[in-house]
């Protein structure tokens, strides 16, 4: 094993422990919402940042093993984030999987975020499992592990993006 459990357990239970998690969200309610739904899955490495800066911040410092970006930031942009990790302008873990939460949706933001890279979003309000197993869909269909001594997560093996589209509740899914 992996040094981390993310799995269904029970059929519909989520688990992601072992995982060190960003939550990027810039209303501190929704970020420590978020923050315990992850805690609720088994998540004990969950990473908080309010803003652009911050996020950059602990990005550097830390490897991350999944990112969930918030679209909309006061002012700023979940989508220049995202595109400066994909870009790798200033970061060595350009391929960590990104979920971009957001209160909108529309083709313009789908477009916007399939451009930069995210590998999934997520329309807000989410529910505990359906964050989990997204959680899961992304991190799987990207390849991505972490070693057993918890060091910096890696992807198991390059593969190319492809495009991607609804899935059956209407979020979109894409690696």
């Amino acid at each position: 094993m992996s040094g981390h459990q993310t799995d269904r357990v029970g059929g519909d239970r989520v688990v992601l422990k072992g995982l060190r998690i960003l939550v990027v969200e810039d209303t501190k309610s929704i970020r420590d919402l978020v923050s315990r739904l992850l805690g609720s899955l088994g998540c004990e490495d969950v990473h908080q940042a309010e803003d652009l800066a911050s996020a950059r911040t602990q990005i550097n410092a830390f490897g991350f093993d999944t990112v969930l970006l918030d679209y909309d930031l006061s002012g700023e942009n979940g989508i220049t984030l995202l595109d400066e990790l994909r870009k790798n302008t200033w970061h060595f873990n350009r391929d960590v999987p990104v979920i971009l939460l957001t209160g909108h949706s529309g083709p313009e933001l789908l477009d916007a975020a399939i451009a930069a890279g995210a590998n999934a979003y997520l329309v807000k309000p989410v529910m505990p499992d359906r964050l989990g197993q997204r959680i899961l869909e992304v991190r799987e269909k990207a390849g991505w592990t972490r070693p057993p001594d918890g060091g910096n997560a890696h992807r198991r093996e390059a593969g190319s993006e492809s495009g991607g589209g609804p899935d059956d509740d209407g979020n979109i899914v894409w690696v």
